[in-house]
């Protein structure tokens, strides 16, 4: 879907289709920008995700996240790394579960930290509409800092 709709960006836009955790490891210091609009830090364990993307980002990288600042249903935020199980289909249409990731502010900016990402940012978008599964958006930002090393700046 995202080559149909975004394709004719290349070369300047690179789509890549694999394990975002394994890509971003064997990545070191490729990225100035990483972001995820719903996508891989809801559904990836962000202990080994955001470890992985701190990694890939070049010095003053930066990463910007929107996931859920609370389920769907209304019920809060998880107070620690915790996924809840989210039923889903397979495509094709067997029941299955999958893991969502939805964390309090201060959980992130904690992960955040722990991976080395500096000047954390976080905004609570209230949400566009409302209705039985409307949420808030939690848009975190995060980078990667620069070291000075004699003369010249190291990551």
């Amino acid at each position: 879907m995202a080559t149909h709709l975004f394709g004719h960006l290349a070369p300047r836009l690179r789509l890549v289709h694999a394990d975002v955790v394994d890509h971003l490891t064997a990545a070191p210091g490729r990225y100035d920008v990483l972001y995820s609009l719903f996508g891989a830090a809801d559904f990836t364990d962000p202990r080994s995700l955001l470890a992985a993307a701190a990694r890939a980002l070049r010095p003053g990288g930066r990463l910007v996240i929107s996931t859920l600042a609370h389920y769907l249903s209304g019920s809060p935020a998880e107070t620690d790394v915790t996924h809840a199980d989210i039923p889903t289909k397979t495509p094709t249409g067997e029941p299955a579960t999958m893991c969502r990731w939805v964390l309090q502010e201060h959980v992130w900016t904690k992960l955040l930290a722990e991976t080395g990402l500096r000047d954390v940012t976080v905004d609570t978008l209230p949400a566009a509409a409302n209705g039985p599964r409307a949420a808030d958006t939690l848009l975190l930002s995060a980078r990667r800092p620069w070291r000075r090393l004699g003369s010249s700046l190291r990551p």
